[in-house]
């Protein structure tokens, strides 16, 4: 349906409109001439540049030049068609299509109104370097012109703009020209005045010969201070063992060892004298140390020595006293000679800064000059090659094939694709909404992925045979093959389930909602049981409506109202008329049923029964109808929820799951009643239902009629 309302008017709306026509054309990023420094002068942007080439086509100034172009060779093309001249269709379409380019009402544009025939689509190229030009417009000739026109627009707005840029920047290099053809001549002007009062040359030698003197002037200093450090520190002794050692020494001595060795040399006469008066006085002393060894101490021979080592000693104290005057005097005139060449080297210093000064001064003035000749000559250069830049530029994007023959456009395929499209869209969108909105289970798979309890199992939604009176072991046999079957296997799934310690004697069946089949279930379980050659007693909880009794064909009383209310019920049990299969009818309440379920006297019933049964299974109302399901199922060993196919919602099963939880119920799981069920399985099924089902020896007819089993579902829960 969604397709027929989106298709059928595309179909007739694109039948119903004026053809179009469409004209393309390429263009690409081609390669320019190199022409040196000049082709630096304009340069574009090369990021996105084809995008950028592309947002200037769309551009109003492009367009509208372009539209002023064709408008002179195809006025007829830029006014809206007459009534009087064309039928009405015509004239609708032609002020739609208009209004689509241009965006304004088609119910404001009147008849020869100036508009805007033509609609420009340029295709960006992502992995190539071609863009794709396509025009569509209602007149062919004139939308080819058209795209001509815009591909011829855009070069020479190209060439205006570069022209301009040029122009602009010829007059800003003039006028940098002539500021740097001033600041030259002030600098040569400069470089002048300081050539005329200093001579470059002479500042030149004579800050290399300061340099030079200053240098000596600091080794000579260097030098001095080196031999009066030598003479503060060097006894008179000592004096002989130096100069004996600097002897020995090679020729490649520095200057400064060299001049320590003269000075020496010039304290030799001195210190000779002292130290052949101090070796004469030690040969004395030894000569007199052996005599002494066989002589008295005032023998004439010792008296003679000591006489000649007092004298000696005299002598040695003179000599040492004169080396030392002839030292201080040395010392001395170190001192005065370091001090005038300081002085030296301090004046000369101050020569050297000041020559060094006005030389840099001169290489600053010439770099500065040397600096602004090069850039006023760079200018020029730039000039001069200005205008070869205007004119041999060449644009990055050139035409690769211009615009072709306008030819209508297939409207009616394009149309119905994006019709197709759409109705695809709403088609799934009509499913979300409904999925979305309508969360009833339609297969056993939606509900073990909703709920998170177990699947016991599932009913097949099929007819029944109803008997007139109440159903006995015949009748139950007599049902179609599948839907017994999927009572033996919920049978086996309750039997079966789980660890065997945990008891699961006493089962309520409950649903969330009414009409969900829960009293049907109930009731072929049981008897599924008891055919199964276990003692079942069913009981009819549901003591707000009753329909164990009508089915079964009993009283509905004595039965539980009256046991739970503590009255007489004693025969409230009765046979079903199927073997090992009892009933409990539901009784008549005279208060509140859920106020009496709350009473002792269920958990004694049950303690009762429950010695008499293999199963009790309890028919109780739905959890969300009344209170009293969810009062029961604390006390019994396991729950079991019936959830019909197609009709339970799942936010109505999860909230009645939820509410069990809450008493602190046991749920065994739940079943799918009224469950669809496929081609295949039906298609089988029959095929094994004549195959497998088990037939008696004798057939005995029954009176019986059909019904569905959500009829039956009513039926027991009403």
């Amino acid at each position: 349906m969604v397709w027929l309302f989106v298709l059928v008017p595309v179909y007739f709306l694109t039948a119903e409109t004026l053809p179009v026509y469409e004209s393309r054309a390429k263009m690409w990023l081609k390669g320019r001439l190199n022409i040196g420094e000049g082709r630096g002068l304009y340069t574009e942007e090369l990021v996105d540049y084809l995008s950028t080439q592309a947002e200037l086509l769309r551009s109003s100034t492009i367009q509208g030049r372009a539209l002023a172009k064709t408008k002179e060779r195809f006025p007829q093309a830029f006014s809206a068609p007459r009534s009087e001249s064309f039928p009405a269709r015509v004239v609708r379409d032609s002020k739609e299509f208009f209004s689509r380019v241009t965006g304004k009402n088609s119910s404001n544009i009147n008849a020869g109104e100036q508009i805007v025939p033509f609609k420009l689509k340029i295709g960006d190229a992502t992995k190539n370097s071609v863009l794709e030009l396509r025009a569509t417009g209602r007149n062919p000739a004139a939308t080819q012109s058209y795209l001509n026109s815009i591909m011829d627009e855009y070069f020479v707005f190209k060439k205006a703009n570069r022209d301009k840029a040029s122009d602009q920047a010829l007059v800003s290099i003039t006028s940098e020209i002539h500021e740097l053809a001033k600041r030259l001549e002030a600098q040569q002007e400069k470089l002048h005045a300081f050539q005329v009062t200093n001579n470059a040359v002479f500042l030149q030698e004579q800050g290399n010969s300061a340099a030079s003197y200053l240098a000596q002037l600091n080794r000579q200093i260097a030098t001095l201070r080196t031999q009066l450090n030598l003479l503060e520190r060097l006894a008179p002794e000592q004096w002989i063992e130096a100069e004996t050692q600097r002897t020995a020494q090679n020729r490649g001595d520095s200057q400064a060892q060299a001049a320590s060795r003269d000075m020496m040399a010039s304290l030799a006469g001195p210190q000779a004298e002292l130290f052949k008066a101090s070796q004469q006085m030690q040969l004395l002393k030894a000569k007199r140390a052996e005599l002494a060894r066989f002589l008295r101490p005032l023998h004439p021979k010792i008296m003679k020595l000591d006489e000649e080592i007092a004298t000696q000693e005299k002598l040695v104290q003179i000599s040492r006293d004169e080396a030392l005057t002839q030292l201080a005097n040395r010392r001395q005139a170190l001192q005065v000679e370091i001090q005038n060449l300081e002085a030296a080297f301090q004046e000369w210093d101050v020569r050297a800064v000041e020559s060094s000064r006005k030389i840099a001064d001169y290489d600053r003035l010439r770099s500065d000059l040397q600096r602004l000749q090069t850039s006023y000559d760079r200018l020029l250069g730039v000039v001069q090659n200005v205008d070869m830049t205007k004119t041999v530029e060449q644009e990055n994007l050139g035409v690769l094939e211009p615009a072709s023959l306008s030819r209508p456009v297939p409207r009616m395929i394009i149309n119905m694709l994006v019709g197709c499209l759409v109705a695809f869209l709403l088609s799934i969108g009509v499913l979300y909404l409904l999925r979305l909105f309508d969360d009833r289970f339609a297969s056993i798979t939606e509900l073990s992925n909703y709920l998170s309890e177990d699947v016991l199992g599932q009913i097949p939604a099929i007819t029944l045979k109803h008997p007139w009176r109440g159903p006995e072991i015949k009748f139950v046999e007599r049902q179609r093959f599948e839907f017994l079957e999927s009572f033996r296997n919920l049978r086996s799934s309750l039997m079966f389930m789980g660890n065997p310690q945990i008891p699961r004697k006493t089962i309520l069946i409950t649903s969330s909602v009414p009409k969900e089949g829960k009293s049907t279930v109930s009731l072929y379980l049981a008897a599924a049981m008891a055919m199964g050659n276990s003692k079942v007693l069913l009981i009819d909880a549901d003591m707000r409506r009753a329909c164990m009794h009508r089915l079964f064909g009993v009283q509905p009383i004595p039965g539980l109202a009256e046991i739970l209310s503590g009255e007489d019920g004693a025969n409230a049990i009765v046979h079903s008329g199927i073997n090992n299969l009892w009933l409990l009818p539901a009784g008549a309440a005279r208060t509140n049923p859920g106020e009496i379920i709350l009473s002792s006297q269920w958990e004694r019933l049950v303690a009762e029964v429950s010695s008499q049964y293999d199963y009790i299974l309890i028919d109780s109302p739905p959890v969300l109808a009344a209170d009293d399901a969810a009062t029961l199922a604390p006390k019994v060993d396991g729950v079991m929820m019936i959830v019909r196919g197609s009709f339970t919602s799942a936010r109505m099963a999860q909230r009645a799951l939820d509410i069990l939880k809450q008493r602190q119920s046991r749920v065994l799981g739940v079943v799918l009643n009224w469950a669809a069920s496929s081609a295949y399985e039906s298609v089988y099924y029959k095929r094994y239902g004549k195959e497998y089902r088990w037939r008696p020896q004798a057939s005995e007819r029954a009176a019986s009629l059909v019904y569905n089993s959500a009829a039956e579902a009513d039926g027991a829960d009403s």
